[in-house]
C-alpha cells in the first residue's frame, strides 16, 4: 500500500502542477469545462490526506513521505506565482517569433485593418486564441497584444510590443482599465487588464 500511496501522491503533485501550469490555456480553448479539473484534484487531495493522516495516527509510518509532498504541493500551490513564470518562460521561449510578428504587421505582410488580428498558421500558438490585439500601428509608433489569456470580465494578460514604452500602452488603454504593467525587456511587457 505505501508504494502505491506514495506513487498516488507524486502523480497527484504533477497533476495539480501542470493543471495549474497549463489552467489559462484550457480555460481559453475550452471554457467552463476548463474549470472541471479543480474539484476533482481537489477531492484527491483530501483523499489522499485522509488516507495519510490516517494511516500515520494508526502508527504506519511509511506514509510520512507522501504526506510530506502533499504538504509540500499545498505551499507550493499556494505561495508559487504560476502564470509569472509562465509569462516569464513564455516570453523567452516565443520572443523571436513575436517580434517577427510585430515587423510583419508593421511593414504590412500581416494586415491589421481590424484591431483583433488573426495570425497567420505557424505563428497562432504566440498568443493564447491565435489571435492579436493591434492597439497602434502608424507613424506615432506600434504597439501590438498577444494574449497570455483572454479573460472575459474575470481579467485579461498580454505581452505587449509597445515602441513608445509605456506611454504609449497607457494612451491607447481602452475601456478595460489597465491593472499592472511589468517590464519584460525592451519594448516588451506583461499587461494585467480589467477585461
Amino acid at each position: 500500500m505505501n508504494k502505491k500511496y506514495l506513487l498516488g501522491t507524486i502523480t497527484l503533485a504533477a497533476a495539480i502542477f501542470a493543471f495549474l501550469w497549463y489552467s489559462d490555456v484550457l480555460f481559453d480553448t475550452t471554457f467552463i469545462f476548463g474549470l472541471i479539473p479543480y474539484p476533482v484534484l481537489f477531492i484527491a487531495y483530501i483523499v489522499f490526506a485522509i488516507i495519510g493522516i490516517k494511516e500515520l495516527l494508526k502508527g504506519n509510518h511509511q506514509f510520512v513521505v507522501g504526506l510530506i509532498i502533499l504538504l509540500a504541493t499545498f505551499f507550493a500551490v499556494r505561495f508559487f506565482p504560476f502564470r509569472d513564470a509562465k509569462v516569464a518562460w513564455d516570453y523567452r521561449f516565443h520572443s523571436d517569433k513575436r517580434l517577427e510578428v510585430v515587423e510583419m504587421i508593421a511593414d504590412g505582410r500581416i494586415e491589421s485593418e481590424r484591431a483583433l488580428t488573426d495570425l497567420p498558421s505557424g505563428y497562432k500558438t504566440l498568443s493564447s486564441d491565435g489571435t492579436v490585439y493591434v492597439f497602434e500601428n502608424d507613424k506615432d509608433g506600434i504597439q501590438v497584444g498577444f494574449w497570455v489569456f483572454r479573460g472575459m470580465l474575470s481579467g485579461s494578460m498580454e505581452v505587449v510590443y509597445s515602441s513608445g514604452g509605456e506611454d504609449l500602452i497607457w494612451k491607447n488603454e481602452t475601456g478595460h482599465p489597465i491593472r499592472s504593467i511589468k517590464p519584460l525587456d525592451e519594448y516588451w511587457y506583461y499587461v494585467v487588464t480589467d477585461y
